[in-house]
């Protein structure tokens, strides 16, 4: 069963064919990865969040620490219910927008999840002993 020289040919070109195209797919894998707008039109409401959770981050890290805030004999009680409440929702977005953006990188990062959830139970386990 030898094949012709035109046959070899043939599948060389085909093959030649079906690397090209699968290169020109990498490629534009890899370029999607790396574009924020395809990201954007994905994954829009996690993107928001974890953007809002981290501005609310940064100005929780940048702003007054509690230690300067007076204390509640220095408000009235209604003020400080305020304000206790306002440290909660801060505390809650700060912790779903890390949890959307911890999904989102596993979903882009092979085996990310299963690295950060390893870590994350070694670190509460060692917070736990102190």
């Amino acid at each position: 069963m030898d094949k012709t020289t035109n046959q070899i040919e043939s599948d060389i070109e085909r093959k030649r064919d079906e690397l090209g195209a699968n290169l020109h797919e990498l490629e534009h894998k890899v370029k999607q990865i790396g574009d924020w707008r395809h990201h954007f039109q994905k994954h829009p409401a996690t993107l928001l969040g974890a953007a809002f959770g981290g501005g609310v981050l940064v100005a929780t890290l940048l702003g007054r620490s509690r230690r300067d805030t007076p204390t509640y004999t220095d408000r009235s009680p209604r003020k400080q219910k305020a304000l206790d409440t306002w440290d909660h929702i801060k505390d809650a977005l700060v912790g779903v927008a890390a949890t959307r953006v911890t999904d989102f990188v596993g979903e882009l990062v092979p085996g990310f999840a299963e690295e950060f959830r390893a870590r994350t139970r070694s670190s509460e386990s060692s917070t736990a002993v102190h």
